[in-house]
């Protein structure tokens, strides 16, 4: 072994199998991570359309109401 090898070897920093493990484990933890967050999405995603709709049926409720009434006061007004 000459100088250089020496230097190499010294220089040289060996990767722990535990160190992979931890980080296999916080890939893993991350991968559930990201999979739960992924259906939290989509379930807010749902809740906005299906909100979205029954807001847009109230409104449509509304003006159909509204409509009634003004048909019900046109009516009153030519036979009075």
């Amino acid at each position: 072994m000459d100088e250089k090898d020496f230097q190499d070897t010294k220089l040289a920093r060996p990767v722990a199998l535990v160190d992979l493990w931890d980080i296999d484990d916080r890939i893993d933890r991350l991968q559930d991570l990201v999979i739960r967050l992924e259906r939290v999405v989509e379930s807010l995603i749902e809740l906005y359309r299906s909100e979205r709709v029954k807001n847009w049926e109230i409104i449509l409720h509304e003006m159909l109401k509204k409509q009634e009434q003004k048909k019900g006061n046109a009516d009153v007004h030519r036979t009075g």
